[in-house]
């Protein structure tokens, strides 16, 4: 399968924000240079556990956004342009589009969400490094019971690079294989290996901004008229925003409705189902609620919020949180979370509009 063929594959299961784990990187017996990936590793740790960007010059990198991880990174201009190496989740590029649908059972230390490097000749793929989301919690429990990093990810080298509204982000270096290189393709590819401290040092959380809701006049699934006023008498309110299309946000709606039946006093979760614009699609938005024993309120959006949900570019599912007059409390959360993460970022955005739980 040729390059454009394997872009056009990713293009296409991208529409389905498919995001369960179909396989993982390939992990074969280590490279010829694996102890060398180590040295200089061990190197780069000495010099500085905390390398900033202005230590490297990115005068020929182009930035590269991840939304649904939640971070941004710099990567070499000429490679992207040339697709010696192609950014992206590897199940989503290479996985079995005959798994599409279909829930893939992961195991416990497999992270919540990934971003995978490759290196692409024709002989084949070389995932070169993956960055990984963890719940904080769990990730904590394991290097608790005496753990280390690499036994959880089954890599190299793994490292913490920081952590952001309950999760923990990976650097991470999967075994690689590159005997079946030519001498040119092995020289291209020690020569990106030596950029990797560069772009390590550029990963960094990405900051969502959005605008405060106006004033809106809708209805929710049961047809009941609701209105801005919905947050008046919270200290703060966690929105959901969602739609009947994406199989993150249906697979994490029986853990926001156990949420929603634990808030602390004064607050409460509703969501916005953004794609229920005509009868299919509203019923099919009442069906996947009441599979998921939804009792919260689901909003279908008016024009009003339908023009916020466009104007804010908002991909599905996002998360925010209002005050009481509708006023935006920290920053959105784009992609799905683990409820022990939306546990932790709830007590950080009550703490951001002035109130203890």
């Amino acid at each position: 399968m040729n390059k454009k063929m394997k872009r056009t594959i990713s293009a296409v299961l991208c529409l389905f924000l498919f995001t369960g784990l179909l396989v993982g990187c390939t992990q074969n017996q280590p490279s010829e240079n694996e102890s060398e990936i180590k040295s200089e590793n061990k190197s780069e740790n000495s010099k500085s556990s905390d390398l900033q960007e202005e230590n490297y010059d990115y005068t020929d990198y182009t930035d590269h956004k991840e939304d649904g991880l939640g971070i941004t990174l710099k990567l070499p201009s000429k490679y992207l342009k040339e697709e010696i190496v192609i950014p992206g989740k590897y199940e989503i590029m290479f996985g079995d589009i005959s798994l599409i649908g279909k829930d893939i059972p992961k195991a416990e230390t497999d992270p919540s969400d990934h971003m995978d490097l490759f290196f692409m000749p024709r002989e084949g793929e070389f995932c070169l490094f993956r960055v990984l989301a963890y719940p904080a919690k769990k990730w904590d429990d394991w290097m608790n019971s005496g753990k280390k990093a690499t036994d959880i990810t089954g890599s190299v080298i793994s490292e913490e690079i920081f952590r952001k509204d309950g999760t923990v982000y990976i650097y991470d270096l999967p075994k690689v294989d590159t005997s079946t290189l030519d001498s040119n393709l092995k020289e291209t590819y020690d020569e990106f290996m030596e950029m990797l401290p560069a772009i390590k040092a550029s990963i960094k959380p990405t900051t969502v901004t959005m605008s405060d809701i106006s004033s809106f006049s809708a209805n929710d699934l049961n047809g009941e008229a609701v209105d801005s006023t919905i947050f008046s008498e919270y200290k703060l309110t966690m929105i959901n925003i969602w739609a009947t299309f994406c199989r993150p946000c249906i697979k994490e709606m029986p853990d926001l409705q156990k949420m929603s039946e634990d808030m602390p006093e004064g607050t409460q979760l509703i969501s916005i189902v953004g794609d229920a614009n005509d009868e299919e699609h509203l019923q099919l938005a009442k069906k996947i609620a009441n599979d998921a024993g939804v009792t919260f309120k689901v909003i279908i959006p008016d024009d009003t919020l339908k023009q916020y949900i466009d104007n804010n570019r908002i991909a599905y599912p996002t998360t925010l949180f209002v005050d009481s007059t509708g006023k935006i409390v920290g920053e959105a959360i784009i992609g799905e979370r683990d409820m022990s993460v939306y546990k932790e970022i709830f007590k950080d955005r009550l703490a951001q509009a002035g109130f203890d739980e």
